[in-house]
């Protein structure tokens, strides 16, 4: 049986959801996904006079923002498909995985058999390995798809 697990990217950190524009660059069996990410800031508790103003302030939550990178390590072959947010939630289902998966704009890795995995075409690097695992993120307007042994998260916080 199929099973979606979701992923943490690590610290808070997440897809932009508006506009994460995915960048993938590829070096011999490595694929790497630059995207725009985001993460809640967290302000230490005001105190005294500062936290009774506090009260009245109209400033909505602060957010860390970044160009991050996902990488997959050992990558044997990736997708990229155009299911995008809109595909997904349609009564007919056009995502590949729409109905199946838990929910959209998440990162997941797929555990199990999944008779519909080579049922599209896919860029191949090398051929899958015993070690190979298959992670899936949807973004907003796009969903990435990767065959790969390992996976890391580095974000770049900017200004």
């Amino acid at each position: 049986m199929l099973r979606f697990v979701e992923l943490e990217l690590g610290q808070g950190w997440a897809a932009e959801p508006n506009a994460p524009d995915p960048e993938v660059s590829v070096a011999a069996s490595s694929v790497d996904v630059r995207f725009r990410s985001y993460r809640p800031v967290r302000d230490e508790e005001p105190s005294g006079i500062f936290k009774a103003l506090n009260l009245f302030s109209k400033a909505g939550p602060r957010f860390d923002e970044a160009w991050s990178t996902l990488s997959f390590i050992g990558c044997t072959r990736w997708r990229w498909d155009e299911t995008n947010d809109h595909k997904w939630y349609e009564v007919d289902g056009h995502g590949r995985y729409s109905g199946i998966a838990p929910d959209w704009g998440k990162f997941y890795e797929l555990i199990g058999h999944d008779p519909i995995r080579d049922a599209v075409p896919w860029e191949t690097i090398r051929a899958d390995t015993a070690n190979s695992r298959h992670f899936l993120y949807y973004f907003r307007d796009e969903t990435l798809e990767f065959m790969a042994e390992e996976w890391s998260f580095i974000p770049s916080p900017t200004v």
